[in-house]
């Protein structure tokens, strides 16, 4: 495809970056800033406790891989964690949902790995321990989908979505209508409970 084909002479640049930008930002809810300083802060955390007790990490690889491999794993996976902040980091910076799913699906793969090797292991103190923070991240990343709905649908142009998508009738995949009748449901049980009104 040729660059600037079907351009009108004298029409100016082409809007394309500007309404990809648009769409990016389409999907970003203000409640996407808290779910990004949570990643950025505990991968942030988690790189400060392992220079401080690099001892104790390293004790703990030891007991999954070995006392020969364990120094490259842990280097090998607080190396990843330095990309996942990076990339959690940028998702807040550039308001871009899609930046926040790495570091969470990043975290969710690594604690289901150590799940399965406490599995083998018998650790199963570790094994709990593993599940819950499995279980945390899937819910907030199910959390962060859930909100990239509800923005897309509140940006959305009346009645543009009617029709627009064979899945949905406000042009959302059903897992998207999922996630946003759960967010909902959860707002509505939590929100604050109209008081009844005092009889005189």
């Amino acid at each position: 495809m040729t660059v600037g084909a079907g351009a009108q002479p004298g029409a100016g640049p082409s809007p394309a970056p500007a309404g990809g930008a648009a769409r990016g930002a389409l999907t970003w809810h203000r409640f996407h800033y808290a779910v990004g300083v949570f990643l950025v802060a505990y991968g942030v955390a988690g790189l400060v406790t392992a220079v401080a007790l690099w001892g104790d990490r390293l004790d703990e690889i030891e007991g999954y891989f070995g006392s020969g491999p364990a120094t490259g794993v842990l280097v090998f996976v607080k190396a990843a964690e330095v990309l996942l902040v990076a990339a959690a980091a940028a998702g807040v910076v550039l308001r871009r949902d899609i930046l926040l799913v790495p570091p969470m699906a990043g975290w969710m793969a690594g604690f289901a790995m150590f799940a399965v090797l406490d599995v083998f292991k018998g650790r199963w103190g570790g094994l709990l321990e593993h599940l819950a923070y499995l279980a945390a991240f899937v819910v907030l990343l199910f959390l962060s989908y859930g909100l990239s709905a509800k923005a897309q649908l509140a940006g959305a142009p009346k009645g543009a979505g009617q029709g627009s998508s064979p899945r949905g009738p406000n042009g959302l995949s059903w897992t998207q209508e999922f996630a946003l009748q759960a967010i909902n449901r959860a707002a509505a049980l939590t929100g604050p409970r109209s008081r009844p009104e005092k009889r005189e």
